[in-house]
């Protein structure tokens, strides 16, 4: 079968390699569509410590199940079915997982590969993290479920509430979704900080309030649009300490601050214990999601709750994946996918 091998920075190519075989309680998947995530572009751009080449990395999947082998009771999908598959399942039994943070579950069940024609589903993502796309949806979109649920877990661990203001740092791919799902949590207002003009009117038409940061003072704007009270929650969807520290100060009393995109290790906050004592501002952060947050997104999606699929705006063969990668790593796409089956 074919896949895209990662080889190193900047390097990827399309090698045949052995075909996996599902073993007992395991599913042979025909992979159709795979997004490339962020954390595949800062991989193929500089490395990453998690995925030493050579690999095949890609872990958005939607696919087909061509074979089932003695699935266990849990397991709700058949053979033929067009699923999308949750990268990664908890265990259900580890001190994380029985403190119910599912979502930092110390001993996960992975799939890996997701730029190759085939995978394995192993038991646990099968029972635990493998959905059947609903009829009518297209499979393209189901793609999106793995960022939008990491989403879906921010604004519940935030948490957004009916009526609630809302401030999302930054506009990328992950921004708009966290938009999205600010508004679907039930958020009244959504207010949106990007200096790039594309993204900027993105967010407009998707219904956000925007502002170009660059263009005038933010703490300023936030202050003339939230009023005295100020935004409820603020998620930095921006991999800076910078933008981090600028949420603290933006973020109305009691309310919250999510670091929500990935810092670099070492990255240093210089926060003011004043707001956190005096003005009960809480800091947090948010990492992944659980398969309840999967499913959830995956039913948004499918219902029209969350209109998202747009969002996807560059479809690349698996034989032109470099140029995949290249296009997402440019900053000039939203969502990028490679249509890795022969059916896709």
């Amino acid at each position: 079968m074919k896949a895209g091998v990662y080889q190193g920075p900047g390097k990827l190519e399309v090698l045949e390699v052995e075909r996996p075989e599902a073993g007992p309680g395991e599913a042979l998947l025909e992979v159709l569509y795979c997004g490339v995530c962020g954390t595949d572009v800062k991989t193929f751009v500089r490395g990453h410590h998690m995925f030493p080449p050579p690999c095949v990395l890609g872990h958005e999947v939607v696919g087909r199940i061509v074979e089932l082998r003695g699935a266990g009771p849990g397991v709700k999908v058949r053979e033929g079915d067009v699923v999308a598959v949750a990268p990664y399942v908890p265990c259900y039994s580890c001190e994380m997982c029985r403190r119910g943070r599912h979502e930092l579950c110390n001993a996960k069940g992975w799939i890996e590969g997701g730029f190759a024609e085939y995978l394995t589903i192993p038991a646990t993502v099968l029972e635990r993290g493998t959905f059947a796309v609903p009829d009518g949806m297209d499979p393209k979109a189901a793609c999106l479920c793995e960022p939008m649920a990491c989403c879906i877990n921010a604004v519940t661990d935030t948490p957004v509430r009916m009526g609630d203001t809302s401030l999302v740092l930054g506009a990328g791919v992950m921004g708009l979704l966290m938009l999205e799902a600010c508004k679907a949590a039930g958020a009244a207002r959504v207010l949106v900080s990007e200096p790039d003009d594309a993204r900027r009117a993105e967010a407009e038409r998707r219904g956000a309030l925007v502002v170009d940061p660059t263009a005038v003072s933010l703490n300023e704007w936030v202050a003339q649009v939230a009023g005295e009270a100020g935004p409820d929650q603020v998620f930095v969807c921006v991999g800076t300490a910078e933008a981090a520290m600028q949420g603290i100060s933006l973020v109305g009393k009691g309310g919250s601050v999510n670091v929500f995109g990935g810092l670099p290790g070492g990255s240093i906050l210089d926060v003011d214990a004043r707001r956190i004592h005096y003005d009960e501002v809480v800091l947090t952060g948010s990492f992944g999601f659980t398969p309840e947050h999967f499913r959830t997104a995956l039913g948004l999606m499918a219902s029209g709750r969350l209109d998202v699929a747009d969002l996807i705006t560059h479809v690349f063969s698996l034989d032109d994946a470099t140029r995949a990668f290249e296009t997402a790593s440019s900053g000039q796409a939203r969502k990028v996918l490679i249509a890795v089956g022969a059916h896709a």
